[in-house]
């Protein structure tokens, strides 16, 4: 959802205000997401009175604080079902206190219960024949901007609004954030096969390194956790990606490897929007422990 659609009636440098508070506290949500978060705490993270964070968290994320913790929880959860890992222990590791409420919130959330989906999860298709390497990567600072919607729409908008802060940045205070040193970074935060399309959460990220940069507005910044991840090599378009992302998941059962969370996207064509589809290379990062 756009926070110029959702708060027309604001003012823009109070919009600008509110959204970089409220998702001040979504990145506090999406890194603790397994604690107990209370309301208190995250409209005092907002800087909201309890009353007004819920209405104003509400309006620009197009769903209640409670809405988003749980499914924030539950997405977490989708990709660890490809390990051996028991019920048990997902459940816990997500912030539930009893398999049986983990199971009762899965089933109503996705419509089947956790073992009916990690029998599902576990399927492989063929034989993997993707090429794996692994890395470790240290903590780095991003500048990104959150698009939701379907996938390739909202990745592609939230892109447009990140270029054309790079090209202000550039333009009226000659700081460039696009330099032969930036990486460019996606992240998807839910599993399209089980999450409707208006629900996906998309990240559009540059590596920010330049600290005179302040982000504003639409534009956030935040961490990327370091750790240990599994590399695949994604040849072509960015929409036939899902076809590697597939082999990916057959390689986690395969391999028993235990994974810590969903996917990041390695951009590393200098010029993606100039370069032929097949000339496009994209690295997947999965992180392992």
């Amino acid at each position: 959802m756009q926070l110029w659609k959702c708060c027309s009636d604001m003012k823009d440098s109070t919009q600008k205000e509110y959204f970089q508070s409220v998702y001040r506290t979504v990145r506090h949500i999406e890194e603790h997401s397994s604690e107990n978060l209370s309301l208190d705490e995250l409209s005092k993270i907002a800087g909201f009175s309890k009353y007004h964070f819920h209405r104003i968290f509400k309006s620009i994320v197009g769903e209640s604080v409670g809405d988003y913790i749980r499914r924030v929880r539950l997405q977490k959860t989708t990709i660890k079902f490809k390990t051996d890992r028991n019920i048990t222990s997902i459940a816990m590791e997500s912030g539930y206190e009893t398999s049986a409420a983990f199971t009762k919130v899965f089933k109503e959330h996705f419509g089947q219960t956790p073992s009916e989906f990690s029998r599902r999860a576990k399927e492989t298709h063929s034989a993997v024949t993707l090429s794996v390497r692994f890395v470790e990567l240290e903590p780095f600072d991003v500048l990104y901007v959150r698009r939701t919607g379907p996938y390739y729409v909202a990745c592609n908008e939230a892109w447009n609004v990140l270029l054309a802060f790079a090209k202000e940045q550039n333009i009226r205070y000659k700081k460039n954030l696009l330099d032969e040193d930036a990486e460019a970074w996606g992240i998807g935060h839910d599993n399209p096969a089980l999450t409707p399309p208006d629900k996906l959460r998309c990240d559009a990220c540059i590596s920010w390194k330049d600290k005179s940069i302040i982000p504003s507005g639409e534009v956030m910044s935040k961490s990327i956790g370091g750790g240990k991840y599994a590399v695949f090599l994604h040849r072509g378009a960015y929409e036939e990606m899902r076809e590697t992302y597939r082999l990916i998941g057959d390689w986690i059962v395969q391999s028993g490897v235990r994974v810590l969370g969903g996917p990041m996207f390695k951009y590393l064509n200098r010029a993606p929007r100039r370069t032929k589809t097949e000339n496009l290379r994209t690295d997947i990062y999965i992180p392992i422990a």
